[in-house]
């Protein structure tokens, strides 16, 4: 009894006393001066929280910028107009250089815009024996071989010029590895790359050489430009019957309303051909012209078949021309100069011996773009589009099924190749084999 009593007494006590023992088990309220520091930590995370979420989307948006960038632009057009536009677009290649010199500096780059992880297996069917007839009699040539049985020489690939004094392996050299329906014994195709801007040792443009004898020249208008605004719509897509001959396919040139740069395709008029400017035609019988408009080239509805302008020439009679650097609207629409735009820029050429040239690269201005080509053997070359997405090449794999397979012709190309078999709202180019003049 004794023992118990401390303890009931305590309790006794812990009962008559309520207020205390809560006083002891619970903290003090805040006052003012405590109160200050838990909205300040509070204001603090919900900053240090936007940043991450802010940096987060930032990282994202730059990470999907090539799906997005066209639809800000529009956005920004309609707007804020074209000259604001352009002006935020020279701001942001400025700034996009800056990002891409300082990652050279710390990561390096790559050496050469056609490295693959990737092994190409190029299926080619296999065409029939020849059979090589020789006559020998006293009638001479009346009696002399086929000329029929015979096959054309092959493509001579052009000699190229060093741009650097210290050129990467590869650079400047034509090769046929990883081409369609090509081999070394038999090139339809052979490519090569340079490094036009020792002030960017990142800048790589790649360079596709094709016989033009053993290929056709399509241009297709796509469903809104280059004649959308002038209520001209093309069908924007290669007919079906062409599509298991496609060689390669690659971006036209500007929108409509930028430059008013000329387009006949399809018996029909997008944009108006206007003299002295860069143009491209095909003509009926399959072959294909370039130069200068009203100077070397003129539309003939007799023998023409379909044109395409897109600013002035970047090589003219084998020499970069002098107008590379000229600004206004020179290579677009605005007065910003838009040669000077450091960005994905394409472009189409022609060898002295006529084959095609076909050019694309990152990081370039119109005069670096321009180097390249006339360092792949250009004699006359024009830019087409430039900037990501737009600017894409496709090669076209042969299937033993008898369908095609497209993969880029550079790695680092954006968007997807397979973009050229589905209905274009801008116009674009394809080849298909064709050696009917050939053989």
């Amino acid at each position: 009894m004794l023992g118990s009593m401390p303890f009931r007494r305590g309790a006794k006590r812990a009962e008559a006393e309520p207020g205390q023992g809560d006083a002891a088990a619970e903290e003090p309220a805040p006052g003012p001066a405590d109160a200050a520091p838990r909205r300040w930590l509070t204001w603090r995370r919900a900053l240090a929280a936007s940043v991450l979420v802010m940096a987060a989307a930032a990282g994202l948006a730059y990470l999907q910028k090539d799906r997005i960038a066209p639809e800000v632009a529009d956005t920004l057009r309609a707007t804020i107009g074209d000259e604001r536009t352009a002006r935020v677009e020279s701001w942001f290649f400025a700034l996009e250089d800056r990002v891409h010199k300082v990652k050279y500096r710390l990561l390096g780059g790559e050496t050469t815009p056609f490295a693959t992880e990737e092994v190409r297996v190029a299926y080619v069917a296999k065409e029939p024996p020849r059979t090589v007839v020789v006559w020998a009699g006293k009638r001479g040539l009346d009696s002399g071989p086929n000329p029929d049985a015979f096959l054309p020489v092959p493509m001579t690939f052009p000699a190229t010029r060093q741009l650097r004094p210290h050129p990467e392996p590869g650079e400047g050299a034509w090769t046929t590895a990883g081409l369609p329906r090509t081999s070394p014994t038999d090139p339809l195709m052979a490519k090569t790359f340079f490094r036009p801007d020792p002030s960017r040792p990142y800048a790589l443009v790649g360079v596709l050489l094709v016989d033009a004898r053993r290929v056709r020249l399509h241009m297709v208008a796509g469903t809104v430009d280059p004649g959308g605004s002038r209520g001209v719509k093309g069908p924007g897509v290669i007919p079906k019957e062409d599509v298991g001959k496609l060689v390669a396919a690659w971006n036209g040139g500007f929108k409509g309303d930028h430059g008013n740069f000329g387009m006949v395709a399809h018996g029909l008029e997008f944009q108006r051909l206007r003299n002295g400017l860069a143009t491209v035609c095909t003509k009926k019988d399959g072959t294909f012209v370039m130069g200068e408009y009203g100077r070397d080239v003129t539309w003939d509805p007799a023998t023409m078949d379909a044109c395409r302008q897109n600013a002035v020439l970047l090589v003219d009679r084998g020499e970069v021309s002098k107008r590379t650097a000229e600004g206004n609207d020179t290579w677009g629409y605005v007065q910003v100069n838009s040669a000077e735009f450091i960005t994905w820029r394409s472009a189409i050429g022609v060898t002295k011996e006529g084959h095609l040239l076909v050019a694309a690269g990152n990081s370039l201005s119109a005069e670096t773009l321009a180097k390249a080509l006339w360092a792949a053997g250009a004699e006359y070359a024009m830019q087409l589009d430039i900037n990501s997405p737009y600017v894409l090449t496709a090669l076209f794999f042969p299937q033993p099924d008898g369908t095609v397979k497209p993969e880029r012709f550079m790695e680092a190309m954006p968007d997807s190749p397979g973009r050229f078999l589905r209905v274009q709202e801008r116009d674009f180019m394809y080849l298909v084999l064709d050696e009917s003049r050939y053989r």
